[in-house]
């Protein structure tokens, strides 16, 4: 009766006593996988492309090709990554990404914005996968399927 109710509360999962330890790593380990969302793997669907986060390059699905990534592009997709469905502000992704400031009228991270959406949209012009968000900075929507 305890587990149902503290699974009813809120428990994302129960153990018993005895438990083996490997039982508790597998279990932790797929909370976790919950928990993190895009980032649960070694790779991240980003548009029609897939971000390889051991490798740091852009995998087409389709025929595999390999794009290569800047330090600063690959740094800018992995705290998408890590950060799905959030707005985050222009300023504070410029400070994560290349640890400085933002100055008045600063367009560096607007500029990198534009450079991955070439690389990982179907069609910059309309993005899913980097959506702008006004007044705020940009988004990485995960797709669906």
């Amino acid at each position: 009766m305890d587990r149902v109710v503290g699974l009813e509360t809120g428990a994302d999962d129960d153990i018993a006593k005895p438990f083996e330890a490997r039982e508790l790593l597998a279990r932790v380990k797929s909370v976790l996988r919950r928990a993190t969302g895009a980032t649960a793997g070694p790779r991240v669907r980003m548009g029609r492309r897939v971000l390889d986060l051991e490798r740091r390059v852009l995998v087409d699905p389709a025929d595999g090709t390999k794009e290569t990534l800047t330090a600063s592009e690959f740094d800018l997709l992995k705290v998408f990554a890590e950060n799905p469905n959030r707005p985050l502000q222009r300023d504070w992704l410029l400070e994560v990404t290349a640890h400085r400031e933002m100055e008045a009228f600063d367009r560096a991270i607007d500029l990198r914005i534009t450079r991955l959406r070439r690389k990982i949209e179907p069609d910059p012009a309309h993005p899913d996968a980097i959506r702008t968000v006004r007044g705020v900075g940009y988004m990485f929507v995960p797709p669906t399927a």
